[in-house]
């Protein structure tokens, strides 16, 4: 008889609207626990796409500078940048320089313009 009554206190206890509250909030903070972890994991993976994304841009940068430098090794390579980038010549050779001419015809009809042409111009 005593375990029937033993039985009878602990399911009270048990299903009592006290148990039920504390479960709810265990719950809750479980649920909120969850969802950061979440949050963070999701965080982590757009990172880790970034990061992935980084390194692919650095190995072709690794790979371009590398053959960059076996080119700048040869005679020919170093030549070509100190004439590419200083404008020198060897002797015997001239260095032409080509400037393009970018006024264009409204410029030069402005330069012959007088004053008030320029002023009454701004109006219209």
């Amino acid at each position: 008889m005593t375990d029937f009554q033993n039985k009878r206190k602990f399911k009270k206890i048990i299903y009592s609207k006290l148990s039920f509250v504390i479960l709810f909030i265990v719950i809750l903070f479980l649920g909120k626990a969850t969802y950061n972890i979440y949050q963070k994991s999701k965080f982590s993976s757009e990172n880790y796409m970034a990061v992935n994304q980084e390194y692919s841009e650095l190995k072709e940068r690794h790979s371009m500078l590398k053959s960059e430098i076996e080119r700048l090794k040869t005679d020919n390579g170093v030549e070509e940048e100190i004439r590419g980038k200083f404008n020198v010549a060897k002797p015997g050779e001239t260095v032409v320089t080509i400037v393009n001419s970018n006024v264009s015809n409204e410029d030069a009809d402005n330069s012959t313009k007088g004053f008030w042409s320029k002023f009454l111009d701004i109006f219209r």
